[in-house]
């Protein structure tokens, strides 16, 4: 039997989904790595070991596979993973056909919005905020072409479709903050921002309120650009594992941003076939 393979790939867990031709969907859950972090080779060895484990022990044949992954940002990253994953494919299930590459942030968009557009603001243990806007608001017209526009943009940027350039915004970064301490004292440091940030401290409000206002201005301006208010998904270890902590930094960037809308998602709980198997 022939199996589609679906991946949503993060710093925190790898979520690994195979659904047979019938629709029947098994999911196994590893350890996360960042492509960045980790390397090409050892991301593709714990996707592996979910695969295995769906396997158990029996060989399997893949139909197809889309891979959601934590590191790809740019149109190159796909480009330097592609040809190991293809080798490898071909080695372990005899697959050749065809494969796609994103960054995972967009799965958990998929999982939070049901109606586009969409927004998605992501914390992970890379220590970096991404904030993404749902393909819905790349420029595209009808029938999935890019407006005027983006078509210039993507041949000035040498992109080959919209999809490669992402709409996307590195609104802030904890790593210059974190990136010293150990991965224990990282768990523990994220939420006192959050906590200090609600009590008004000085020092949290200088520097988190700075990425609140940044980010609420890149919403309002991506809202404007997308032509609706749309529904924003925070997704991301550490707004999962510190959601009251949280709350109150999430509601000052809807706030400031003039959303109504907002949806917290963790594939843990979400249906992960539904995000990265077609």
């Amino acid at each position: 039997m022939k199996y589609f393979l679906g991946v949503d790939s993060g710093g925190t867990k790898i979520a690994v989904a195979l659904r047979s031709g019938g629709g029947a969907v098994r999911v196994a859950r590893v350890p996360g790595a960042n492509l960045e972090v980790k390397g090409v080779p050892a991301v593709y060895a714990l996707i592996k070991q979910g695969v295995d484990q769906l396997a158990r022990g029996k060989k399997i044949e893949l139909s197809g596979a889309r891979f959601c992954l934590c590191g790809i940002d740019f149109p190159r990253d796909a480009e330097m993973v592609e040809p190991y994953f293809r080798q490898r494919l071909q080695r372990d299930f005899g697959y050749t056909g065809a494969m796609s590459f994103e960054n995972d942030a967009f799965a958990a968009l998929r999982a939070g919005t049901k109606a586009r557009p969409g927004f998605i603001i992501s914390l992970g243990t890379g220590f970096t905020m991404v904030l993404g806007v749902s393909s819905a608001a790349h420029g595209l017209l009808p029938g999935g072409k890019p407006s005027r526009l983006m078509g210039e943009i993507m041949t000035l940027a040498r992109c080959k479709t919209p999809y490669d350039l992402l709409a996307r915004l590195w609104a802030c970064d904890f790593r210059k903050y974190a990136k010293p301490l150990p991965q224990e004292l990282k768990f523990k440091f994220v939420p006192l921002f959050y906590k200090y940030y609600a009590k008004g401290d000085p020092l949290a409000v200088m520097i988190m309120g700075e990425y609140v206002e940044r980010i609420a201005r890149a919403l309002s301006a991506l809202k404007k650009f997308a032509g609706g208010e749309g529904t924003v998904v925070f997704s991301g270890s550490f707004f999962i594992k510190y959601p009251k902590e949280s709350a109150f930094f999430r509601r000052e960037i809807l706030r400031r941003a003039g959303f109504r809308r907002a949806r917290q998602v963790t594939l843990d709980r979400e249906p992960v076939y539904g995000a990265v198997l077609p």
